[in-house]
């Protein structure tokens, strides 16, 4: 029967996020300001450039993570309220806990992201908050959800590794995992001007973690990844190729909390590192990007980003399918990890 829940979870995820999505998508639009519709005017005497591929439309609305948030959070309720029904010994356990944790992981980092976003709003400020206050936000977000699995009891204290087997981290757990959803925060905010790349990834990642929970002995507690799952499967209606609303920086780290947030609540954080895959293969090509630049006085993509460079090589639909493909293997290595 808990099977049921997680279908009314995804289906209600989908019809919400849909619905929102139909409310909030004008509204987004009326947001963006002239200077992003139209772009920098060029100065007098200055040719245009042209880019190396299509440009994207102008005016394509930002903070569209803002609808699978809503969406999520209506079906998670509703989803969790069925699943309780079903197994009323589940209300009053731990097991809510842990989902409020590891939805909890998800809402403070979005909140970080929203702020960025609506910093972004001001003409002045198109580049969003300053890289220390942006970074400072998003370590906070990280310690906060560390601090309260700490406190609820459900912070990981070891990690599972193929090969090594169980290792424990003893006092530096903490700090690490808190390390882990900064780098993942930052590295999901990257990629989320690919049209499809984050949501797509993302959707991947929250089937293969319904597997994992599954396996782990945490059945109803995959009702957050389904609903999730669904909502983002309306979002890419939106945000799938060619783009129409971009997820933001809110719902970049939306889905780093969730996706990092979520294993640890189960106690299994070894589980983000693989199913965060395409999000770390994006964090490392932007630092190898910054290293390569600083010691060869050149960058190492003339695309700028992975994403980027990938679109520019494969089309414009490329970097969806190759995230996409990264998160699978994420998936299947998080299969085998939680067997372990």
């Amino acid at each position: 029967m808990i099977r049921f829940a997680l279908i009314v979870a995804s289906v209600l995820g989908f019809a919400l996020t849909a619905a929102v999505g139909n409310l909030l998508v004008p509204l987004l639009r009326a947001l963006v300001p002239p200077e992003k519709e139209n772009g920098p005017a060029p100065k007098p005497g200055q040719p245009e450039e042209q880019p190396p591929e299509p440009p994207a439309p102008r005016g394509l609305p930002t903070m569209g993570g803002l609808c699978f948030i809503i969406g999520t959070l209506a079906a998670v309720g509703v989803g969790w309220a069925v699943v309780c029904m079903i197994q009323p010994e589940l209300l009053g356990g731990g097991l809510t806990g842990r989902l409020m944790l590891g939805l909890g992981g998800g809402f403070l980092l979005g909140a970080a992201g929203l702020a960025d976003d609506l910093a972004r709003l001001r003409p002045r400020q198109v580049l969003g908050l300053r890289t220390g206050v942006r970074l400072a936000l998003e370590a906070l977000a990280a310690a906060v959800t560390v601090g309260a699995l700490w406190l609820g009891g459900c912070m990981p204290t070891g990690l599972t590794l193929p090969i090594l087997g169980y290792c424990e981290l003893g006092a530096a757990a903490a700090p690490l995992w808190a390390a882990m959803l900064l780098a993942l925060a930052e590295s999901a905010r990257l990629a989320g001007s690919a049209d499809g790349a984050a949501a797509g990834a993302a959707f991947v990642a929250m089937l293969g973690l319904m597997g994992a929970e599954t396996i782990l002995g945490f059945f109803p507690l995959a009702v957050l990844p389904a609903a999730l799952a669904g909502a983002l499967m309306a979002f890419l209606l939106w945000n799938f190729y060619p783009a129409r609303l971009l997820p933001g920086a809110v719902g970049c780290l939306f889905l780093a909390g969730g996706g990092g947030g979520i294993p640890l609540s189960i106690g299994r954080g070894d589980l983000a590192l693989v199913l965060g895959l395409p999000f770390w293969a994006e964090g490392l090509a932007a630092l190898l990007q910054g290293v390569w630049r600083r010691f060869r006085g050149r960058p190492l993509f003339k695309a700028g980003s992975l994403d980027a460079w990938l679109r520019k090589k494969g089309g414009p639909v490329s970097a969806f399918y190759v995230f996409c493909a990264l998160a699978l293997a994420g998936v299947l290595a998080a299969l085998r990890t939680a067997q372990l």
